[in-house]
Formats: structure tokens, C-alpha cells, sequence
């Protein structure tokens, strides 16, 4: 965005808001991922460095989707307390503290899945999971006062490419590391304190941020009561819902232990699996603009239902996988990440299209509460599965390839749920899988319209007029 459209009628201190929310975000990245449930460097340091079963890391894993379900209690408490501002700033500092406390106990604590271990790390886990589900809600209400209506498109679409670097950066810096020390602790308190720090720049740019948007009357809000009457009278809505929660609880049963079966069965180091796990995030970044020009087009859900069909099934392949054909993984990897992008983005566009309009706030709420609870349940059930399988004398190789059988049949299944969910001027799926057909729109997927443009056209000159 240039100065001229920042400070048209709004002076300086809006082109330094949006510069102090660009830095926010950059800075604010690392720790972000690292809070993220199944990560591969905390798996690698609670699984690897500490040795916790999979059901005390089931556990852990499942703890930010209880408190994303708790937050639709806590948050509009928090709420009648204090701004968006400072909630947003007070839960920042509040993860900040968390894993501080984190890098503090690691060299105290003793390895294996000890009593103290565990209830010292869930306690932790559970503060940084409070605060990043309360600062989430927080941040985004903010936003909608400090950023311009009129500018957030452009704004918001720029800043979310600087992210995705700050992203890649930071996990091929984790990946370098991580290889450098061997896996040490040292490697690990020295990501966390970079991470950290980081997010400590991110919250003082918070600091220095104020409401400089449009300021207009603003109008009463339904009163939540009615807000949850008028979303639970809603029957798309309510089915919408339904099928995120499935959803969620699918994606979620095995999910995480993806990175658990890369260090234990097909014994590759951190540095190696986070290195690997970046095909992936390349392969969403290239194809995220590809996937929201067909949501656009053809609609949400037929997009929805046809990039989750490719994400499972090219998924289906971790089932081959053994130590032998270790290469093999890059295909579901790259595959994974291209296709779950265009499933992430119809889920959002979607969600915006079909919440109630006379009951944003609490519909939101509501989609993210009930998701997220039937999501906590996943990792819980699955690290049972995989630790009872194994406890009966399976071999853990196969335990472990069946669980990748499981959730990609268990995910396709919802779609028959997604089916269900009506959407005003969406396309049949057959009109999606058509038009993917077509090679400009493969090779925009991949990123390569500019070749596209190169072989498949050329100019000619018009035709002189008689």
C-alpha cells in the first residue's frame, strides 16, 4: 500500500498502524507456529528429546482445542472487562509468559513420561493454549477498528505474503539448526529463545498501535441469547457445523501423529523432518490464489469436496511408506499441501457466506467452539488407538499404516454430510473436476501461469482494415 492511499484522511498514524501490524505479524510467526498442535520440532523435542508416550502427547496436542471450545465462554467475559486492544495485548504477553516458563523447566525436568513431566508440561500447554485461543478472537475484533473497511483486502492479502516468508524462513533456519546441533537441547532453547524474542518485538508493536479507522456510531448488538436461538434456527448453518466438526475429529484422529511415525518408525531426525514438511507449506503458498479464483467461480463446496478428495487420496500413500522408499513421502507432502489449501479456503469463504448476518459474532463463536471441541477428541482417541494396537504386540509399522488407511476413508465419508450443506450459486463437483482438466488451471495450481502464458498463446498482429 502506498503513503498516498494511507494517509488520504487519515494522516500518519494510519500508514504506521498498518506498518506496526505488518511487523506484528513477521515477528509474531514463529512462536505462533510453534504453539500450533503437532508441529514437527515440539513433537520432535516432547516425543523425541523427552520421550513422552503418544498418549500423554495425544493429550498435549488436544489441549488448544479445548480452550478453543472454552473461549466462547471465557472471551465475552474477558470482554465486558476490557478492549479488544488490551485483551489482545494482555493474552499476547500471557503466551509470551507461558513459554517462557517452558524454556525455563526444560533442563529440570526429567526424561520420560514421569508423572511430573507430564503435569509440568500440561500445565504449561494448557497456558499457552488459553492465551493463543482468547488472543485469536481478541486480535481479529481489534483489526476490524484498526484497519480500514475500504483497505483490508489489499492490505490484509499483502501482509499475509509476508507472513508465508516469515514462515518458510524461520522453519528452514529450525531445519538448519536443528541439523548443526544433532537434535541437542541446545538446538531446541535456541529456537525457542529467537521465538521468542520475536513475539516479544511482535507485542510491543502492539504497544505502539491504536483505532485510527473510520469511526462511526456503532449499532447494539443482538443480545447473545437471541444471537444463539436465531444460528440454532439456521439448519444449513447448523449442518455446516456439523460436517466442521466431523471434520475436525477426522483430520485430527491420526493427524498428528504423522511426525510422530517420521522419528519413530522411519527414524529421520528433526532437521530432516521439518525439511520435509516444507514441500508442503511451498506447495499451499503456490497454489492458495489458484484454489480462491475456483471458489469464486464454481462455488465452495464443490471445490471443498474435490480438493478433499485429492488431499486424501494422494494422503493414502503414507500407507507404503517404510524406511526403504523414504523418498516416497515428498509425493503426499507436496500433494497434501496443494490440495488441504483449497480445502482451507472454501471452509473460510464458506463460513463467511453462511454465517447469520443478525448473529456474526455468536455464529463464529459457535463454529469455532464446537469444531474445536469435536477436534480435541481426535488426538485423544487416536493416540489411544495407536498405543492399545501396539500394546497388544502389533507391529508398530503396521499400527501405524493402518491408522493412515483409517482417516483418509473416515475424511471422504463426511463429504456425504458436506452434500447436505446448501450453497446459493455453487457449481455441481463435476464442473470443478472439468475445469482442473484443463491445463492453464493445473499449471496455476503448481504456480506456472507464466509458462502457461509463454507456450499457449502467441501475439497477432490485427488484421488492417479494408
Amino acid at each position: 500500500m502506498d503513503a498516498t492511499t494511507a494517509q488520504r484522511g487519515h494522516g500518519p498514524s494510519l500508514r504506521s498502524n498498518l506498518n506496526l501490524c505488518t511487523l506484528d505479524g513477521i515477528a509474531a510467526v514463529p512462536l505462533t507456529v510453534l504453539s500450533s498442535p503437532g508441529n514437527a520440532v515440539i513433537a520432535a523435542l516432547l516425543t523425541g528429546t523427552f520421550a513422552l508416550s503418544t498418549r500423554t502427547y495425544g493429550l498435549i496436542t488436544s489441549l488448544p482445542f479445548w480452550f478453543n471450545f472454552l473461549q466462547v465462554v471465557l472471551t465475552p467475559m474477558l470482554a465486558q472487562r476490557l478492549s479488544a486492544r488490551a485483551l489482545c495485548i494482555a493474552s499476547a504477553w500471557l503466551h509470551v509468559a507461558g513459554w517462557l516458563a517452558f524454556v525455563a523447566v526444560l533442563p529440570f525436568v526429567p526424561t520420560g513420561d514421569h508423572a511430573a513431566t507430564r503435569t509440568t508440561f500440561i500445565v504449561i500447554f494448557s497456558i499457552i493454549a488459553l492465551s493463543t485461543a482468547i488472543n485469536g478472537v481478541a486480535w481479529n475484533s481489534w483489526m476490524q477498528g484498526a484497519v480500514p473497511l475500504r483497505l483490508r483486502g489489499k492490505f490484509f492479502g499483502g501482509r499475509n505474503r509476508l507472513l508465508y516468508i516469515s514462515l518458510l524462513a524461520f522453519l528452514f533456519a529450525a531445519s538448519g539448526v536443528l541439523a548443526w546441533f544433532e537434535g541437542s537441547l541446545l538446538a531446541f532453547h535456541m529456537l525457542l529463545a529467537v521465538a521468542i524474542t520475536m513475539r516479544t518485538v511482535s507485542v510491543l508493536s502492539q504497544h505502539r498501535m491504536h483505532l485510527t479507522s473510520d469511526r462511526k456510531p456503532a449499532s447494539a448488538e443482538t443480545p447473545w441469547p437471541e444471537q444463539i436461538r436465531r444460528v440454532w434456527r439456521d439448519r444449513t448453518y447448523m449442518r455446516y457445523i456439523a460436517f466442521s466438526a466431523l471434520m475436525g475429529f477426522s483430520v485430527n484422529l491420526f493427524g498428528p501423529f504423522y511426525a510422530v511415525f517420521m522419528f519413530k518408525e522411519l527414524h529421520l531426525s528433526a532437521a530432516q523432518t521439518n525439511f520435509m514438511l516444507l514441500t508442503g507449506i511451498f506447495a499451499a503458498a503456490i497454489a492458495f490464489p489458484a484454489w480462491g479464483r475456483m471458489s469464486d467461480r464454481y462455488g465452495n463446496i464443490p471445490v471443498m469436496i474435490v480438493s478433499l478428495f485429492l488431499w486424501q487420496i494422494f494422503n493414502s500413500i503414507w500407507c507404503f511408506i517404510t524406511p526403504a522408499n523414504i523418498w516416497l513421502l515428498y509425493v503426499p507432502l507436496a500433494a497434501g499441501g496443494m490440495f488441504s489449501a483449497g480445502y482451507g479456503v472454501g471452509v473460510f469463504g464458506l463460513l463467511l457466506k453462511l454465517t447469520p448476518p443478525e448473529a456474526r459474532t455468536m455464529g463464529v463463536a459457535l463454529f469455532v467452539s464446537l469444531s474445536s471441541l469435536a477436534a480435541a477428541f481426535g488426538p485423544i482417541t487416536g493416540s489411544n488407538l495407536l498405543s492399545w494396537a501396539i500394546a497388544r504386540g502389533w507391529p508398530p509399522l503396521t499400527v501405524y499404516h493402518s491408522a493412515f488407511v483409517v482417516m483418509p476413508v473416515f475424511t471422504m465419508l463426511s463429504c456425504i454430510l458436506l452434500k447436505k450443506v446448501h450453497e446459493t450459486r455453487s457449481s455441481p463437483v463435476t464442473e470443478v473436476v472439468g475445469a482442473m482438466r484443463n491445463v492453464r488451471t493445473l499449471a496455476s495450481l503448481f504456480g506456472l501461469t507464466f509458462l502457461v502464458n509463454q507456450v499457449f498463446y502467441r501475439t497477432v498482429e490485427p488484421a488492417p482494415r479494408s
